[in-house]
């Protein structure tokens, strides 16, 4: 699994924002977390059985990302990803539409080799700095979620005044 990491020069520039229909019942945006926490951005290609069981997944482990004061955002693509917010309520995290996909092909462009239809994962500081991201070949991989929280870990150490939990932390 290997995570492509942004410099610091890209760090310090925002990463695309965007304002999306949601499963919260209205539009989120990422200006609404600026300065409120770190962001998981997980771009989904659609919703199919094996992305609904991953994101279960992902959902058990949202209290270890929100102890690394991060939110989870997923976003779906295609022209089927607003009927899909119908089904997408009941996980604890806001799923978006992004119907046209043009989110994910601005995101998408951020890394060195196009990511094509699999799922992409970004990791944002609390200012929408790009970290890290990684097109993962199997989203429900319990790996990836544990190199999610090292990302966020890492983040916190780089911003101790931000609020990072107490040491010594396993992960």
């Amino acid at each position: 699994m290997e995570w492509f990491s942004f410099s610091h020069t890209q760090r310090d520039r925002r990463a695309p924002a965007f304002r999306l229909p949601s499963s919260l019942g209205r539009p989120v945006a990422l200006s609404d977390y600026h300065e409120r926490g770190n962001l998981v951005l997980i771009f989904l290609p659609g919703m199919d059985a094996g992305y609904r069981s991953a994101l279960w997944n992902l959902a058990a482990d949202l209290g270890e990302y929100e102890h690394w004061a991060a939110r989870v955002l997923v976003i779906l693509s295609g022209p089927d990803a607003t009927s899909a917010l119908k089904d997408a309520g009941s996980y604890p995290f806001p799923v978006l539409a992004d119907r046209e996909g043009t989110v994910r092909q601005a995101y998408a462009a951020l890394l060195p080799v196009p990511p094509g239809e699999k799922p992409i994962v970004f990791v944002l500081d609390r200012y929408g700095g790009p970290y890290a991201a990684l097109a993962p070949a199997d989203l429900d991989d319990p790996d990836l979620r544990k190199e999610i929280l090292r990302w966020l870990t890492f983040i916190e150490i780089q911003c101790p005044e931000c609020g990072a939990p107490e040491w010594p932390v396993e992960i």
